[in-house]
């Protein structure tokens, strides 16, 4: 018995048809609840100062500036994929962000235990799947009308 047939012996069709027009809303919600506390460390506690310090080690002027954004894309970006608002631009904003960590911070070290970049990169393809598939039916981007 193949995976596909042994999910369709587990899931009635009926059942998979109610369901998939959540998998947007799962995949959204899970990474904007994931991303809020990020980025309100970053805006209203001092992991700031903590995170501006990559960017220092980038050679990038106003490295205080830069985390203040990045906390500010977590926070209120991560309210809006939960919300389904402009979705599709804040899961490229996401995907970069997360692209930039993994391979710019992170990287080698993949090891979850040496604060390794697995959890950046599968955040990372969260994002990009969720630029591919939209917010989805149950999101504000598709109650204003706006299915770009």
């Amino acid at each position: 018995m193949s995976s596909v047939e042994t999910v369709n012996s587990v899931l009635p069709e009926a059942v998979r048809d109610r369901l998939a027009p959540f998998g947007p809303v799962f995949a959204r919600v899970s990474l904007g609840l994931i991303l809020i506390p990020h980025g309100y460390a970053k805006l209203f506690q001092d992991d700031a100062i903590a995170a501006s310090r990559n960017f220092t080690g980038f050679g990038w002027a106003y490295p205080l500036a830069w985390a203040y954004a990045i906390g500010a894309l977590e926070f209120f970006g991560g309210l809006m994929l939960v919300v389904g608002l402009l979705t599709r631009l804040v899961a490229l904003a996401f995907a970069i962000e997360m692209a930039v960590i993994s391979l710019a911070v992170l990287y080698p070290v993949w090891t979850w235990g040496k604060h390794g970049m697995e959890y950046s990169v599968f955040m990372g393809l969260i994002a990009v799947s969720i630029l591919m598939w939209g917010g989805g039916k149950y999101s504000l981007d598709r109650r204003l009308g706006w299915n770009f």
